[in-house]
């Protein structure tokens, strides 16, 4: 079944929408005729396509203001509690909403369409949806999840875990990919999970390879366990920071001497934040903690959710941890991969759920050693292992 809500607050333009939409459906079709209806609908569900008027009421059977569609538009996609849609479609019949409003729909990639009355908005609406019934169709997941990390220390204590049968696959298209296959036993059933070692460490090696692997083997969910540098005041060492969002940290422009930064940040689903804490609901982080061989840090590790973001340069500098800050006055972590694995899966038609947990194993400051890696890795990698199995179980 299709997932659509039309958000407008007239009955000629919800009418003419709906016409263009298969009948036998139309009856299962949401309904909001105000932003707070909308608010309200965006946090409970998540919409293959939401089509919505620029002009919009703040409330049931008040008058429409003329930008409430756009701050719509915006709070979904900058707020983690929304659902974001998998594609929204703006129509306005007003003509300085189109031009005041086209170029910031455009970087949200929401398809804008003028509508002056004289065209037909079920034309538009029925090409529209004949492309996502497509994609849906299409949408036949061969993996149950897929793995990928940066390093061998991050993958060994994943492949080391005897619920696992890894064994190399050579996947055509693939042949230079280091990759590896297991079934996972859940409930009676063999589910099929993916590893990925990439070839080296970085933003484009994470982008590239995660792409071609998601596009060829068509994952369900996609994770990315590792080690990673803290804020320090912020996290501790041996804590999980959980990236969410993440961003690049090179983007933007130089002007001068000074640098204008331009961050597209990509933030993951509330589902997969919502499946973690249920997660981390147990004492598995106490165990991992009790239970390593490895050095370790006196305090029992904490799970953060919060800015991460990724660069291609190992950082060990106090100064430029300080202007990374200035990005993001929250920020907790900091790293080299995860926004090309959230980028490649969100730009990819498979559309996996994805998500990607670091564990601190330094400030990233002068002081940068290698003394808490073992245990971080271990630490991590048994962490992405445990969500595998607890993700793929039905959630009751």
């Amino acid at each position: 079944m299709i997932n659509i809500i039309i958000v407008d607050d007239s009955d000629d333009k919800i009418e003419a929408i709906l016409s263009g939409i298969p009948e036998g459906i139309r009856s299962s079709v949401d309904i909001a005729k105000s932003k707070s209806s909308a608010q309200k609908a965006f946090a409970k569900k998540t919409y293959d396509v939401a089509f919505v008027d620029l002009a919009l009421p703040r409330y049931d059977n008040e008058k429409p203001l003329p930008n409430e569609g756009a701050n719509l538009v915006q709070e979904i996609n900058e707020f983690d509690w929304f659902k974001s849609p998998k594609k929204i479609l703006a129509i306005t019949q007003h003509s300085e909403l189109e031009s005041q409003y086209s170029e910031l729909l455009k970087e949200l990639g929401v398809t804008l369409h003028y509508h002056d009355g004289t065209g037909s908005i079920a034309d538009i609406v029925k090409y529209q949806y004949e492309i996502i019934a497509k994609v849906n169709q299409q949408l036949d997941y061969n993996y149950d999840a897929l793995i990928v990390v940066a390093l061998d220390e991050e993958a060994k204590p994943i492949l080391n875990d005897e619920r696992f049968n890894w064994s190399r696959q050579e996947v055509l298209g693939l042949e230079d990919v280091n990759i590896r296959s297991s079934f996972l036993p859940i409930n009676g059933e063999e589910k099929k999970v993916s590893l990925v070692i990439l070839p080296r460490m970085g933003l484009v090696s994470s982008a590239i390879t995660t792409s071609r692997v998601v596009n060829e083997i068509r994952p369900r969910y996609v994770l990315m366990p590792g080690i990673c540098a803290g804020i320090e005041g912020e996290v501790k060492l041996g804590d999980i920071i959980v990236a969410n969002p993440s961003w690049e940290w090179q983007t933007g422009k130089w002007k001068g001497d000074s640098f204008a930064i331009e961050p597209y940040q990509i933030a993951i689903n509330q589902k997969m934040v919502g499946r973690f804490e249920q997660m981390l609901d147990t004492s598995i982080l106490d165990d991992l903690w009790r239970n390593t061989d490895h050095k370790r840090p006196e305090s029992k590790p904490t799970c953060h959710f919060g800015p991460m973001v990724s660069g291609s340069s190992v950082i060990s500098n106090s100064d430029k941890i300080t202007e990374l800050r200035e990005q993001h006055r929250k920020l907790i972590g900091i790293e080299m991969e995860i926004f090309g694995v959230y980028a490649a899966c969100t730009q990819s038609n498979v559309n996996p759920d994805f998500i990607g947990f670091k564990s601190v194993c330094d400030y990233g400051n002068e002081q940068k050693a290698d003394s808490y890696h073992s245990y971080c890795s271990e630490i991590c990698g048994k962490l992405c292992a445990n969500f595998v199995e607890f993700v793929l179980k039905p959630n009751k």
